[in-house]
């Protein structure tokens, strides 16, 4: 069971067409929905020198750089956390669909009212029978809470956001004298109990970490101190299906667990090879990796197929968009007539064909709040963007259109390499032309994607392009809600702000659809965000060196080969 949380722990922003380059932040999911029984007695105490080599042959999977930060709480790059997924096993997962499935644990969830009649939310962790990890050393309950409170230390500065849950305690426990959380109970060996104040639909996927071992990390662990566990970031040890050797000359290598708990895995070794991301189809069809993941593209689907390679193309869990910032942008009568000049469909089947799809509210269709009857919003209109320049009192004045003296100018950045090579290009140079027919500016800033991001952070576009890689769970506080870190839109809605926070005060997922689709129509009526795209992400396996009917079938958003790893096996 391969955990999610750090991969989803946050809506992050995409700064180019290629989602797998962010810091942080990761394509898909890959979690198991699979509950086959470990193949060792619990309790026992043989070791994994002692158990007998398993599966055959190496498989190489093309990677991106590592910064070799191996540990699933303090790693800084998603390639980096790929291999904590492959060592480590989850509390909780996803299945194909995006629903929340055990991992090394069942679990349960309860909705109660405590003494004071508040509203808690109770979270009942059982692990599964015959867990070990790698070294042969059984899991227990403490394990679990030693990999929880890693995350709750009061001194924890890596990328997972589980301190934000409300869970009871927790304040004095992080900010106090307390050294332990009262929300956080071991009940016996194998229940471990969280209690949440409240509820928190998103705490789900918070919960599907990794769980460490405490008797390899730090024995002795005490509130405050991190440094043991930081000392072993380059030499990881857990429960997944993979124990790790070593990295050196950019390849990571792996062998097989035999100890994993759905099945040991049918290759000996495993390997990951630092691969430039320009070469990945070539490393694949020349037979330096078996496995890559380049840009799904027209070309890129015709290329692997001549070259008679497998693939599979899956949506991805994220769609791109361009915004606008309705501070400098203050009249909304602008913004909507900008809406209108945004042909999006042309733009989007140039770049991508039939591999992605307009979509017509700010959420990706993977998610299930993505509302399936919504039609467009704002058409490509040349003639309705001038009817709501003029209602904003922008007029002809020899040939420029003016209100009080000044040219209406529009600034739009665009991470698209200086080069213009991004899916809504197309789309920002018919709107330049356009206005300019008309007596308006569109100056267009193509930067690279630092600058872009720093001039975001800073609110300094009036309107950029750019993608987001989404949550499972479809939270949508820190983008939209007044007071939320990604509001880079500067919308402030009071009606907003109730539905978003509405939503996360119930469980019920047909409530909260509800309620967000009519967040999502605020938006759109906003004009402060425009939906372009759908893509797809994808996976080329050679056939000579894989044997396809090992890979899962039915690979979705939240699943694909790397969820069944165990299973891999190499062509006969």
């Amino acid at each position: 069971m391969k955990r999610f949380a750090q991969k989803f722990a946050l809506l992050s922003l995409v700064l180019g067409v290629s989602a797998g380059t962010m810091v942080g932040c990761g394509s898909e999911t890959k979690e198991s929905s699979a509950t086959a029984e470990a193949t060792e007695v619990a309790g026992t105490e043989t070791t994994s020198e002692e158990v007998a080599p398993t599966g055959y042959g190496t498989s190489v999977i093309a990677i991106g750089d590592l910064n070799g930060a191996f540990h699933p709480f303090f790693y800084t790059t998603h390639y980096d956390d790929i291999i904590n997924d492959a060592v480590n096993a989850a509390l909780i997962g996803l299945d194909r669909e995006g629903n929340f499935v055990p991992g090394v644990a069942d679990f349960k969830v309860e909705e109660v009212t405590n003494d004071a009649g508040e509203a808690q939310t109770i979270y009942t962790f059982t692990l599964k029978d015959d867990i070990k990890f790698s070294d042969g050393e059984p899991m227990t309950s403490e394990d679990i809470i030693f990999s929880f409170l890693i995350q709750l230390d009061p001194t924890y500065d890596g990328i997972a956001t589980m301190n934000t849950l409300a869970i009871a305690g927790l304040e004095e426990y992080t900010k106090g004298d307390a050294t332990e959380i009262e929300g956080l109970k071991q009940i016996d060996d194998k229940t471990v109990q969280i209690t949440l104040d409240g509820i928190d639909p998103a705490a789900m996927q918070k919960f599907g970490i990794a769980i460490l071992p405490k008797h390899y990390y730090d024995a002795e662990f005490v509130k405050g101190d991190l440094s043991k566990i930081k000392e072993k970031i380059d030499a990881p040890m857990g429960a997944g299906e993979f124990i790790f050797e070593n990295f050196e000359n950019n390849v990571v290598s792996l062998k097989a667990n035999p100890y994993y708990y759905e099945g040991a895995p049918k290759l000996e070794k495993l390997k990951f090879q630092v691969t430039d991301l320009a070469n990945l189809f070539e490393a694949v069809r020349t037979e330096q990796v078996d496995i890559s993941e380049p840009n799904a593209s027209p070309e890129m689907v015709a290329n692997v197929e001549e070259a008679g390679l497998h693939y599979e193309l899956v949506d991805n869990l994220g769609y791109g968009y361009i915004g606008i910032n309705a501070e400098r942008v203050a009249d909304l009568n602008v913004r909507k007539g900008l809406m209108h000049l945004m042909n999006r469909k042309p733009a989007i089947e140039s770049y991508y064909g039939d591999i992605a799809t307009i979509i017509e509210r700010p959420m990706s269709r993977v998610s299930w709040a993505y509302p399936d009857d919504a039609e467009e919003y704002y058409g490509y209109d040349v003639a309705k963007a001038k009817e709501y320049f003029a209602a904003a009192g922008y007029a002809d004045v020899d040939g420029k259109l003016m209100k009080d003296g000044e040219q209406l100018r529009i600034e739009v950045g665009i991470p698209a390499g200086g080069i213009m090579d991004h899916p809504s290009a197309p789309i920002l140079t018919q709107m330049k032309s356009d206005m300019e027919a008309m007596g308006a500016v569109l100056e267009i800033a193509d930067t690279d994607g630092a600058v872009f991001f720093d001039v975001l952070e800073q609110k300094g576009w009036d309107m950029w392009v750019a993608a987001w890689s989404s949550t499972v769970d479809p939270d949508m506080f820190q983008v939209y809600h007044s007071t939320g870190p990604s509001n880079h839109y500067c919308i402030y809605d009071d009606e907003l702000d109730k539905l978003i926070v509405d939503a996360r005060l119930t469980n019920d997922v047909e409530i909260r659809t509800g309620l967000y689709q009519d967040a999502l129509d605020i938006i759109m009526d906003e004009a402060v965000e425009m939906p372009v795209y759908q893509r797809k992400n994808m996976y080329i396996f050679n056939p000579n060196m894989i044997s396809i009917d090992s890979l899962p079938k039915d690979m979705s958003p939240f699943y694909n080969f790397y969820n069944e790893l165990e299973n891999l096996e190499m062509a006969q």
